[in-house]
């Protein structure tokens, strides 16, 4: 008998695919859209190309961990689309309808002091000002400047207890120990007669601090929000630090709720700070921007609605003009790192600094050593007892370019200083929350006040004279005596700021 073979024996079997096969391919094809989703993105971006650079590195030596870190800390939200330029628009004309009964009551002395500023290097601020966030200069009945917690929370605390309608309070960090304990007490003391208390702190940075005071608040009454607590928005901080009292008094500056401010705590043996109490006109922008983090963090009701007290005009003396200066993800421009450039390149004779930190983008840099290489006096004075090691460990790579362009450096040594503040020319002076950092300067939510008043300023660079006798100055042979391994540390520091 003869056997015949079918030809189809010849044939390969079918090749069996298993399931974890097929996930393992889905898996590569959704890495690899991933890939090329955040390579499209980081192209087409307007960012600094170093950063865009640095992700474009990462992203390509470890494509998985790289995509979940471009995810958290990566995205810029500052780039235009439809949707982010209809709600900006929309935010702009509901922050004029609300201020606009401000602005029309003193349009008279806005317009006095632009023309008396016309043709200055604080002039140029005022028009950048208005132009990027929509504040113009408004008069303040009176402006107090603290240096010491003491007297700013020994102020506030006053000033509470005395409240009759309404208290907003907004800070990066709510600790829990003796002041917050006290401002507890005041509070629910004021809640009993009805007043109305609002308090929003950021909520990554005080995730480790216990929130049995503020749930006792909430408890009592008062309206409690964290902010930016989702995922997408972990990489953002609500960096202003803004107490409003009835609308009518607004203290502001770099000083968090925590009693470290006051005495430096377990760390420091003094924690050198500025701080800001203004009245007047000019507090009802401060309004405006807590009602607008309330909003974006999705708090119950609007801040605003029957609460700013009647718009007024300046009281006739010698108002200082004070104008406001606020940035974040959400802002079009950068404006408070674009109001430090052109105080830089505008000066005539001298730009003093104070900041905890140094991190600064390639044009905020720049700026810094062509004003000094111009012959403008520029001083930098930070920290030289950190809070923190990689921040100043970066700071120090930049110290060599600064100090080759004529940029004094001191580093404060009697404690941490975090002080955020510019005096320009003796003449007039910005104090807020925002760093010479790209944190502060890009992603975090910052308020700063320009104070276009001479005697204020003057008084502050007697301050800042004062702080240069708990200084040392740090020379290139400074630079050089930190050896090669100190060098490259600071180094690979500073290579983590460009993934911002």
């Amino acid at each position: 008998m003869i056997a015949v073979t079918s030809p189809l024996a010849a044939l390969p079997a079918p090749v069996a695919v298993s399931l974890a096969q097929i996930v393992a391919l889905v898996l590569l094809l959704g890495l690899l859209a991933a890939v090329a989703g955040v390579v499209v993105a980081l192209v087409t971006d307007d960012r600094d190309p170093t950063t865009i650079l640095a992700w474009l590195l990462v992203i390509a030596l470890v494509p998985v961990l790289g995509i979940v870190l471009y995810f958290f800390i990566g995205r810029n939200y500052r780039r235009d689309t439809p949707e982010r330029d209809r709600l900006r628009a929309a935010a702009a004309r509901r922050d004029a309808a609300v201020l606009g009964p401000t602005y029309e009551a003193n349009a008279g002395y806005t317009a006095q002091v632009e023309q008396r500023l016309a043709g200055t290097p604080a002039g140029k601020l005022t028009v950048l000002g208005r132009r990027v966030t929509g504040f113009p200069v408004l008069p303040a009945d009176s402006v107090e400047v603290y240096h010491r917690g003491a007297d700013k929370f020994a102020r506030l605390l006053a000033e509470m207890a005395g409240a009759q309608r309404q208290i907003h309070l907004m800070y990066l960090i709510w600790q829990r120990d003796e002041l917050t304990a006290r401002v507890t007490e005041v509070l629910l003391e004021r809640l009993a007669h009805g007043v109305k208390v609002r308090i929003l702190y950021d909520w990554l940075s005080c995730l480790r601090y216990p929130k049995a005071e503020l749930k006792r608040l909430a408890a009592a009454g008062a309206e409690v929000k964290p902010c930016y607590r989702r995922l997408a928005q972990l990489n953002y901080r609500n960096h202003m630090k803004i107490a409003v009292i009835d609308g009518t008094a607004v203290y502001t500056g770099g000083m968090n709720m925590a009693q470290e401010y006051i005495d430096g705590g377990a760390r420091f043996a003094v924690w050198r700070d500025t701080s800001l109490r203004l009245t007047g006109p000019v507090v009802a922008v401060f309004e405006v921007l807590f009602a607008a983090i309330w909003r974006l963090n999705k708090g119950r009701g609007d801040p605003e609605t029957g609460h700013l007290p009647p718009a007024r005009a300046a009281t006739g003396g010698a108002d200082p003009p004070v104008q406001v200066l606020h940035s974040s993800v959400a802002t079009p421009f950068k404006s408070i790192r674009d109001a430090y450039i052109v105080v830089l390149l505008g000066a005539r004779e001298k730009v003093w600094i104070q900041s905890p930190y140094l991190v600064p983008d390639e044009p905020l840099m720049t700026a810094m050593c062509a004003a000094a290489l111009s012959g403008t006096d520029v001083r930098l004075m930070m920290t030289g007892v950190p809070d923190r090691t990689l921040p100043f460990h970066a700071a120090h790579a930049y110290y060599k370019q600064l100090l080759d362009s004529g940029v004094k450096v001191y580093q404060y040594t009697a404690g941490f200083l975090h002080a955020k503040t510019v005096v320009v020319d003796g003449q007039w002076c910005i104090i807020g929350t925002c760093n010479f950092d790209v944190r502060s300067t890009i992603l975090h939510d910052e308020v700063s006040c320009v104070i276009y008043d001479e005697g204020i300023a003057a008084d502050y660079a007697a301050v800042y004279e004062d702080d240069l006798r708990e200084c040392r100055q740090f020379t290139i042979a400074d630079w050089w005596a930190l050896g090669r391994r100190a060098r490259l540390r600071n180094s690979v520091s500073r290579l983590f700021s460009r993934l911002l």
